[in-house]
């Protein structure tokens, strides 16, 4: 387990944490852009499982800018969850198996009612991760942040390699 730094709450804060893909054995270095806890597994970007390797490695780098197409943790926004749980309503209200329309509560109303209803009672808590790809609006965010807040610790930082 990463040491907790000083002004901190989570010992994942700030880091670069090496992610490896259990098919492939792929890894990938994630930021963690918050003070916030992450995952011990994710999913990769081929899909596969995805779990947090050699944790003595993870860098404590609070200023970092990710390169455009890094993946990040960030706090799930509401509107992030609802996003979401379109998607799963999508995917699931006509499922052969078992179909989520005709769920007794989550099927009485519409695909949308479907996943308000999920996005507010799924076990969703302030401060839960999520994970972004960095794209340019993303990047301006972290570069205005950086500017805000003068560096702390500036090491070399690793780059994903497979």
């Amino acid at each position: 387990m990463a040491q907790i730094r000083e002004g901190m709450t989570h010992g994942e804060a700030f880091c670069l944490m090496m992610y490896v893909d259990e098919k492939t054995g792929e890894r990938e270095w994630l930021w963690n852009s918050r003070d916030g806890v992450t995952p011990f597994i994710i999913g990769s970007p081929a899909g596969n499982p995805s779990r947090h390797d050699r944790w003595g490695e993870d860098v404590f780098v609070p200023n970092f800018v990710p390169p455009l197409g890094m993946r990040v943790f960030v706090d799930m926004t509401p509107e992030r969850r609802l996003e979401l749980m379109r998607r799963r309503v999508e995917e699931m209200w006509d499922h052969p198996e078992c179909p989520m329309k005709d769920h007794p509560e989550l099927g009485a109303g519409t695909k949308e009612d479907a996943a308000k209803m999920l996005a507010e009672s799924d076990g969703w808590t302030e401060g839960e991760p999520d994970i972004l790809v960095v794209d340019e609006e993303l990047r301006a965010e972290f570069v205005a942040r950086k500017l805000m807040d003068p560096p702390r610790l500036v090491p070399t930082v690793p780059r994903k390699f497979g």
